[in-house]
């Protein structure tokens, strides 16, 4: 295929380009669009990086009624050739994910639905690994015994030493349609399995028994400590964002990031996320506990074991807020916004005192409904990347950003 090509984007031609804007006018993030290796439709997007540190793009490519997993990988000279993880039949539920574990293999976990299923979001996951960067892959794995019930909304993984992966689904074996069912018993649950490096699944763990049920999770690993953070459930239809603490031998702990104290009958489909250092955390994540959108954002000093008191960013939000630590000990936000009746992808440097010390839009205009509304970051290095599903122009876009 031919080289991919960096396309830089100035922030006057942001201005002049279809789609673009900056709405910052002291010290705007510099920003490039990458071309990217996709054809045809493509969705579904997700960023992770490989073992030794290179970007690793993940999508979907539908045709003629099927759906095709593919990823590629940025390297020095450009994109990697694009290769296929798995071809299903149908749509494909929660965007694939393509990461890299600690002894250079890839790991890949993707989610068709169940076909025939008495709830139409009944679906299953499946893992593979690859020895080879993606030539060929292991035959799929299902996580899980006989009993779950896996609900279509959402999983989230983390590489662990060792060449070990954790996986966490939200699971409705425990949830009815019967109106007269008992409220108490009737629930949710966030679930979790570990796979060792022999591509074998522990039992399953229940990391709470009583989420909400279609939000994201969002994973993340320091060495053996995982952190998962999640839309909580509890009495009186209260959905705040909760963390939990946990390992591979359990023991779940469970920390509210903030008492929001949003109340809504049923699930608003948008979760947060989580950044993990040695020392410090920080997760990003929507609500409107007073009927306004708003996006915030909280720092932890201990990685996730507490959280400070919230920064608000956005009060006319659309959610779906993602964060990143710099260097620093600032945060890189990207969230979507309300511009009349569009939505924005804004970018924001945020300081631990709540300070905005850069703002920048990347897009303005319509966003796809899920499973490819929530935007996607990474950081590599000194570049950090955004990605999104341009429902006009039909594929994935990227940008890049200089962290200096």
């Amino acid at each position: 295929m031919p080289n991919t090509k960096w396309i830089a984007i100035s922030i006057a031609s942001l201005l002049l380009a279809a789609g673009f804007s900056s709405i910052s006018q002291a010290k705007p993030l510099p920003l490039r669009e990458l071309a990217l290796p996709v054809a045809g439709f493509s969705q579904q997007h997700h960023l992770e990086q490989t073992a030794d540190g290179h970007l690793l793009l993940s999508w979907v490519e539908t045709d003629l009624g099927s759906s095709t997993a593919k990823f590629a990988i940025l390297e020095e000279h450009g994109w990697s050739m694009p290769l296929t993880v798995v071809k299903v039949d149908g749509k494909l539920a929660d965007p694939p994910v393509v990461l890299g574990l600690s002894d250079g293999s890839l790991a890949a976990a993707w989610m068709p639905y169940i076909k025939g299923a008495s709830s139409r979001y009944a679906a299953d996951i499946y893992l593979a690994r690859s020895i080879d960067g993606g030539l060929t892959w292991s035959q799929p794995l299902n996580p899980y015994g006989d009993d779950a019930r896996i609900y279509d909304a959402q999983m989230s993984l983390a590489a662990l030493p060792d060449a070990r992966l954790a996986l966490v689904w939200t699971d409705m074996r425990n949830t009815s349609q019967d109106p007269a069912a008992d409220k108490t018993a009737n629930r949710y649950q966030l679930m979790a399995s570990i796979i060792d490096k022999n591509w074998r699944a522990s039992p399953e763990m229940i990391l709470d028994n009583d989420v909400c049920s279609c939000c994201r999770s969002y994973t993340d690993a320091l060495g053996e400590q995982l952190v998962t953070v999640y839309r909580d459930h509890a009495v009186g239809e209260i959905r705040d964002i909760s963390a939990v603490r946990w390992q591979a031998s359990g023991n779940p702990q469970i920390v509210n990031v903030h008492a929001d104290g949003w109340v809504i009958g049923g699930c608003p489909s948008n979760g947060p996320s989580v950044d993990l250092t040695p020392t410090a955390g920080v997760a990003a994540w929507f609500t409107a506990a007073d009927g306004k959108g708003r996006v915030k954002l909280a720092f932890s000093t201990d990685s996730g074991a507490h959280f400070n008191q919230p920064i608000e960013l956005d009060v006319d939000s659309s959610g779906y807020a993602n964060a990143l630590l710099l260097d620093d000990g600032s945060a890189l936000v990207s969230w979507r916004g309300r511009s009349g009746p569009e939505d924005e992808l804004r970018l924001a440097k945020v300081t631990t005192d709540g300070k905005i010390s850069r703002q920048t839009t990347v897009y303005r205009g319509g966003f796809p409904k899920w499973p490819s509304k929530y935007l996607a970051m990474a950081r590599i290095g000194k570049q950090a990347y955004v990605a999104w599903t341009d429902p006009v122009q039909k594929k994935v876009r990227l940008v890049s950003l200089s962290l200096d």
